[in-house]
């Protein structure tokens, strides 16, 4: 038996570094693959180094923006042309962006919001503690700004009770493909 196909579009995940994206975004493609065979995964992290994205001067807001749109410009590249459901875990906290990838029909974004206390606790990346040890700086949520989603379609405040799996059960009821 061959797999549907699910109806074409994007879902944003966002959050600052630590929240949970990449984790719950891995948690509901699994779970869309079963069903679907046009559901892709694009994880920030990993679209840096296959866009050869290089990390140093690529922290300020200017460069954020830049590769915020070409994340957004791939994903519509998948969506219109090639009629993919797109799945992408990125921060890409910035207004400007947010607005762009809004654009793309039939989208949904999702903003993880966990507090810095938590954040800190998790470190996945040791982002935080580098920071506090000032071994690095530009870090989103710290010494940077950043612009929190504007009415996203699922606004996922942290409680210690939400565990991924029931955070991605939300996300998935809300792009049931009827």
């Amino acid at each position: 038996m061959s797999k549907l196909k699910h109806k074409p579009g994007l879902l944003w995940i966002t959050g600052l570094s630590g929240s949970g994206k990449t984790t719950i975004s891995q948690i509901i493609y699994d779970d869309l693959r079963k069903n679907y065979s046009n559901i892709i995964l694009l994880d920030g992290d990993a679209l840096r180094k296959k866009l050869k994205i290089n990390s140093s001067g690529s922290f300020s807001n200017k460069s954020r923006t830049k590769i915020g749109l070409k994340y957004v410009n791939l994903c519509k590249r998948y969506v219109v042309d090639r009629k993919k459901f797109v799945i992408i875990a990125t921060m890409a906290l910035i207004t400007k962006v947010q607005k762009e990838y809004k654009k793309i029909k039939n989208n949904f974004d999702i903003f993880l919001d966990v507090p810095i206390k938590e954040l800190r606790k998790r470190d996945p990346k040791k982002l935080y503690k580098k920071f506090e040890n000032k071994k690095i700086e530009n870090m989103v949520g710290m010494d940077i700004k950043y612009d929190k989603p504007d009415k996203p379609s699922l606004h996922i405040k942290w409680n210690h009770r939400l565990t991924p799996f029931k955070i991605s059960k939300k996300i998935l009821e809300l792009i049931k493909d009827d």
